[in-house]
C-alpha cells in the first residue's frame, strides 16, 4: 500500500472536498519509463528485495518529476513475488553460534577476522561461505524475487493511480458504499479488513454499507483504522457501478472524499466468478446446463443481494429472478451440525425471509443423530419462513425450481421504480 507521502503530490482540496488528479500519459514518456522498469526488474530476478529496491530508487532520481513517481518502485515491489532464501530458517542458529564463537575468541587478534566464521562452520557443519550466506537469510530485505511483475506499462500505470486512490483513505474515520451487485466481494473484503458495518436498502435495488472500526467511537485518533479501510479499494477496483463515499480527517478538520470507478484505476481484466463450495458450483452448472440461460422466464444471479440480520450482513448464495419481477433468494448449507443449523434458522426467521429457499444436504449432517435431544432436523428447519429443500447428497435443479415458485415475491425495488411502458 502507498504512503501518504506519495499521494500528497496529487491532492487538491476544493470546497471541503478532496480530490486526486491521477496520473496521466498523454504522451507516452511516463509508460516508456514503466515499461524500462518492468524491464530491469524481470532482469534482477532472484536477487534480494534490498537490491531490487535500490536499483528501482536509482532510476526513480533520474526522472525529472521525481516526487510524483515516488511511489512507482513500492507498487512495483507489491506486484511482485519474493521467497526466502534456501535455509532462511537456520539464521538464527548461525548468529547464535558466531556470536558465542567472537566472544570465546575476543579480543580479535589482527589477520584472524575469519576465525570465528570458520570454527562456527566446523560446529554448524557447514562450509564457511554458508555462515556468511546465511547470518541475516531470514532479514525481510533478504528475500529473493522468483517472479518480476508481468503486466503492460498502461496496466501499471493504472495500478498506480489506483493505489493512490486508496491512500487517500488511510486518514478516513467512515467510509460509505453504495452498489448493486458485487457484494459478494465486498463482504469479504469487509470481513478480512475486521470492520463493523451498517447495511440500508436504497432505491433501485442499490444498497449501501457503512463502515468503521470496532472502536471508531471512543479513540483519540480518529483514522485508527482507516488503514483497513483502505483495503477495501482493491475489491471495489474490480466490480461496476459502485460509489464510495468517505469522511477524511485532516488535523482538526474532517473533508470529503468520492471515489468512482474510472478508467484511470480501473485494472485491464476482469475476474471469473468463484463459488465457495462444489455444491454452489453443482447448482450454477445444473441450471446453465439442463435449463439454460432463462427458464420459465426465471434467471439465477450468485449474491447480489445483501440482507441486514441483527446487526450483520447475510448474502444467501443464489438469486433467482422472473422477468415480471418477482424473486427469490437460495441459500445453501453443506457441512453442518443441529447447532449450526438452528443458529442459521434463526436469523434468516429474523429477518423474515419468506421468500428464501433453504437447500439442506443430510448426507453431509454430524453432531447428534436424529432424534437425540433437542429436536428433529426437519423440527429445526421446518421454523423457517420459507421452504427448506433436503437433498441426500447431490442438489437437483428441479425441486429447487419448483420451490422458488412457491415462494417467490415481487421484488420491492421493481415496485417501487416499476420499468416504463
Amino acid at each position: 500500500m502507498l504512503r501518504r507521502t506519495h499521494v500528497a503530490p496529487f491532492l487538491r482540496e476544493r470546497d471541503g472536498e478532496l480530490e486526486v488528479e491521477y496520473l496521466e500519459d498523454p504522451d507516452g514518456r511516463i509508460r516508456r519509463f514503466l515499461a524500462r522498469l518492468l524491464k530491469l526488474m524481470g532482469r534482477l530476478e532472484g536477487r534480494p528485495r534490498a537490491m531490487v529496491a535500490e536499483a528501482l530508487r536509482r532510476q526513480e532520481r533520474r526522472v525529472r518529476d521525481a516526487r510524483r513517481l515516488s511511489g512507482i518502485s513500492r507498487t512495483l515491489l507489491s506486484l511482485a513475488r519474493f521467497r526466502p532464501p534456501q535455509g532462511a530458517d537456520r539464521a538464527p542458529e548461525v548468529r547464535r553460534e558466531l556470536f558465542r564463537m567472537r566472544g570465546a575468541e575476543w579480543p580479535p587478534v589482527p589477520g584472524d577476522e575469519r576465525l570465528p566464521y570458520e570454527t562456527a562452520a566446523l560446529a554448524l557443519n557447514l562450509p564457511a561461505d554458508e555462515v556468511d550466506r546465511l547470518l541475516y537469510a531470514d532479514d525481510p530485505e533478504s528475500v529473493l524475487m522468483v517472479r518480476a511483475p508481468r503486466l503492460s506499462p498502461a496496466r501499471l500505470l493504472r495500478r498506480y493511480n489506483l493505489g493512490l486512490a486508496q491512500a487517500v483513505l488511510l486518514d478516513a474515520v467512515e467510509v460509505r458504499i453504495e452498489a448493486k451487485g458485487g457484494w459478494r466481494e465486498i463482504v469479504r473484503a469487509v470481513k478480512l479488513a475486521r470492520l463493523m458495518h451498517a447495511v440500508e436498502s436504497l432505491d433501485g435495488g442499490r444498497y449501501r454499507m457503512t463502515l468503521t472500526g470496532p472502536a471508531g467511537a471512543y479513540v483519540v485518533r480518529r483514522q485508527r483504522y482507516g488503514a483497513r479501510l483502505a483495503r477495501l479499494v482493491p475489491a471495489l477496483s474490480r466490480l461496476r457501478g459502485w460509489r464510495l463515499e468517505a469522511r477524511i480527517a485532516q488535523g482538526e478538520r474532517t473533508l470529503r472524499y468520492r471515489l468512482r470507478p474510472t478508467r484511470a484505476i480501473t485494472p485491464g481484466r476482469g475476474r471469473r466468478p468463484r463459488y465457495d463450495s462444489g455444491w454452489e458450483e453443482d447448482l450454477a452448472e445444473a441450471f446453465r446446463s439442463k435449463l439454460g440461460p432463462e427458464r420459465d422466464g426465471w434467471t439465477l444471479e450468485r449474491e447480489d443481494v445483501p440482507v441486514a440480520v441483527g446487526g450483520e450482513i447475510v448474502l444467501p448464495d443464489f438469486t433467482f429472478r422472473h422477468r415480471d419481477g418477482r424473486e427469490a433468494l437460495v441459500e445453501l448449507v453443506g457441512f453442518w451440525t443441529p447447532e449450526y443449523l438452528e443458529t442459521k434458522v434463526r436469523k434468516l426467521r429474523a429477518a423474515r425471509l419468506d421468500h428464501l429457499v433453504l437447500v439442506v444436504f443430510r448426507g453431509l449432517a454430524t453432531g447428534r443423530p436424529e432424534g437425540d435431544e433437542g429436536g428433529s432436523f426437519d423440527e429445526i428447519a421446518g421454523e423457517l419462513a420459507g421452504e427448506v429443500v433436503w437433498f441426500t447428497n447431490k442438489v437437483r435443479i428441479g425441486p429447487v425450481l419448483e420451490a422458488v415458485e412457491r415462494v417467490a415475491r415481487p421484488d420491492p425495488a421493481r415496485d417501487a421504480n416499476p420499468p416504463p411502458r
